[in-house]
């Protein structure tokens, strides 16, 4: 029999997987007794996992207490995007030094991972792993502020880039990641920072292309 905490966390990990998918699509309103029967659970569990996600952006609980799933607006994410730079790139600044032999081999598996998922078509694991990657570097900084800061908006990340940043996952993108991790290695911490500046600004601006108005409507 799973724990109460066990069983939460597996809630939390289904439902989130299912709106960082798109399965949930964004705007979805969430029942809770449908999804407690979707997942053969209590509304308990379910009502716990719709705030944790809640907190990380990914679902917005409405007036009279009405939940959905967050919609995608660009603007909004333009803006998380660049505040989500500003943060992974200190990230890197702080963690960069504190990299050791156990780090170094989750960078490599992480870049394995990434090849193997655009190899098999594998979208959302190539996306999880180019966040793991960058995760690495972030949590050797050991500043708790920014890796909560960091870590509770990966979800709303992954959906972007799964649903309007298809663009990004291919052989350049992986490349970049390789680029990054061969000039970390040369010890040119400054070339690492131009790479992630370069990922970063790509992943913006698909973000800013969504704010012109010719395709507000596209908006969820």
């Amino acid at each position: 029999m799973r724990s109460p905490s066990t069983l939460r966390q597996a809630v939390v990990d289904r439902l989130r997987d299912a709106i960082v998918s798109g399965a949930l699509s964004p705007g979805t309103l969430l029942r809770e007794t449908a999804l407690a029967a979707s997942l053969n659970v209590s509304a308990t569990p379910i009502r716990e996992a719709l705030g944790t996600l809640a907190s990380e952006g990914l679902v917005e609980i409405e007036a009279h207490r009405l939940k959905r799933v967050t919609p995608i607006d660009f603007p909004a994410t333009r803006d998380l995007l660049r505040v989500q730079w500003e943060l992974w790139r200190l990230g890197y600044a702080w963690g960069m030094s504190s990299i050791g032999v156990e780090q170094n081999a989750l960078l490599d598996q992480a870049i394995l991972r990434y090849r193997t998922a655009l190899d098999t078509g594998d979208h959302a694991g190539a996306i999880a792993a180019g966040l793991d990657f960058h995760t690495i570097f972030i949590t050797a900084s050991a500043n708790r502020e920014l890796l909560r800061s960091t870590l509770d908006r990966r979800g709303l990340i992954a959906r972007f880039i799964l649903l309007h940043g298809l663009q990004t996952l291919t052989t350049i993108g992986l490349a970049q990641h390789q680029a990054i991790l061969t000039a970390f290695r040369a010890g040119d911490h400054p070339g690492v920072i131009a790479c992630l500046d370069h990922m970063a600004t790509r992943l913006i601006a698909i973000a800013q292309a969504g704010c012109s108005p010719s395709i507000a409507h596209q908006t969820l």
